[in-house]
């Protein structure tokens, strides 16, 4: 008898506008599935029990329906199905950050799970849309207006332990039915990792790598989406976190890669963008300790601080862009505002010379407004020709 195998695959995920446009679509096909029915139930009770209420109360869940999906095989026979499975898709969502994270579950699986878990390393998750196999992305962006922000993590859920070779190849997230590579995993991260039960609770055993979470529950019964439900409500405010990184991320990379940079204003609205999500996913959430550790846990294990660091250096990359910029516009406009002085000076000044001409040789007094616009010209050219020197001082300053 074959192991059956429950996957859940959580993809980082954002829209640009709103997840209203969903909510109709949803409800209709949530009444004629049982399943979706009993999952968004179990996931909202459960955060609703552990999430503290700022956090419950940003998700929307939304059931977005059930399609096919073909099992690749590996290289080098090509790319050709060897297998399909039915993934029902399901959408968390914060209407006020714009982000989400949509969860592929495929149900009762009894394949070799580590196929599964290959393709979605390689992203070539395919839904069959009209007959016609599409790329995930694509088929969401169509079909729901929803943007893939950043790369999968997957919870693999058994009821029973695999045996100690299949655990690697799940740890390290790749097939161990490749027809190129006739191979071993000999890494000793894998193998620790392999062996590093992280389990708070005694109801199940868990394991983490960078990518994957294998959990075998001890005794899963009626209650089965309910223990699954306790380890994916954390794993979604984890990949919410990784959304939210990813889209800023993105956009920063974008503005670097273009060389085109980024204005203050447009700069400004992102990082505001990355702010308004810190109190969806920021420390002490959770109203349980168990629940925190094992957040910790698999956030060191997704190893998601470097992730953050990543983006943070990156955005520093930009803001130094972006002072370098204003110092090369702040030098235009002070040689601009020079020329301009110079210029209503060489005006003023004529009429000064003239005056004096006229005074010495024609006998013409000063009037009081020659005198005032006189002195005038000369205090603005004064006060321009310090501003510009004071500025390129402070330039040649940075730059030392």
């Amino acid at each position: 008898m074959k192991m059956k195998s429950d996957i859940f695959i959580l993809i980082p995920c954002h829209v640009d506008k709103s997840y209203y446009h969903i909510e109709t679509t949803s409800t209709n096909l949530k009444e004629k599935d049982k399943y979706a029915q009993e999952y968004i139930s179990s996931l909202r009770e459960i955060a609703m029990s552990e999430l503290v209420d700022r956090v419950y109360n940003s998700f929307d869940r939304y059931y977005l329906g059930e399609y096919e999906s073909p099992i690749l095989g590996d290289a080098p026979k090509g790319r050709e199905a060897i297998d399909t499975v039915r993934i029902k898709f399901f959408l968390t969502a914060c209407e006020r950050t714009k982000l989400s994270v949509l969860t592929g579950v495929i149900c009762n699986f009894e394949g070799n799970p580590t196929n599964v878990l290959d393709q979605i390393t390689r992203e070539e998750i395919l839904v069959d849309l009209d007959d016609r196999f599409t790329y995930l992305d694509d088929f969401l962006l169509r079909n729901f207006k929803i943007i893939k922000n950043g790369e999968a993590k997957t919870c693999l859920i058994q009821n029973k332990k695999a045996n100690y070779e299949d655990i690697l190849y799940y740890m390290a997230t790749e097939t161990n039915d490749s027809n190129l590579y006739n191979t071993k995993i000999i890494s000793k991260k894998y193998h620790d990792l392999a062996v590093d039960n992280v389990a708070v609770y005694d109801f199940s055993d868990i394991f983490v790598s960078e990518s994957v979470i294998y959990q075998v529950l001890h005794d899963e019964g009626e209650d089965k989406i309910q223990y699954e439900g306790l380890l994916i409500f954390i794993v979604e405010i984890l990949v919410m976190k990784l959304s939210a990184i990813y889209r800023s991320n993105n956009q920063v990379t974008e503005a670097l890669e273009k060389n085109k940079g980024i204005s203050v204003k447009n700069y400004e609205i992102l990082s505001n963008e990355f702010a308004n999500t810190l109190s969806i996913w920021q420390v002490n959430i959770y109203r349980y300790k168990g629940a925190q550790t094992i957040a910790d846990k698999i956030q060191e294990r997704f190893d998601i601080d470097n992730v953050l660091k990543n983006y943070k250096q990156n955005d520093e990359f930009l803001q130094n862009i972006i002072d370098t910029r204003n110092v090369k516009n702040s030098i235009t406009e002070s040689k601009i505002l020079f020329v301009v002085a110079i210029l209503l000076f060489l005006k003023d000044f004529y009429a000064i010379v003239k005056n004096i001409y006229l005074f010495f040789y024609e006998s013409q007094e000063f009037s009081a407004s020659d005198v005032v616009s006189s002195l005038t010209s000369v205090a603005i050219i004064l006060v321009v020709v310090f501003v510009y020197l004071s500025k390129n001082f402070r330039i040649k300053g940075r730059r030392k």
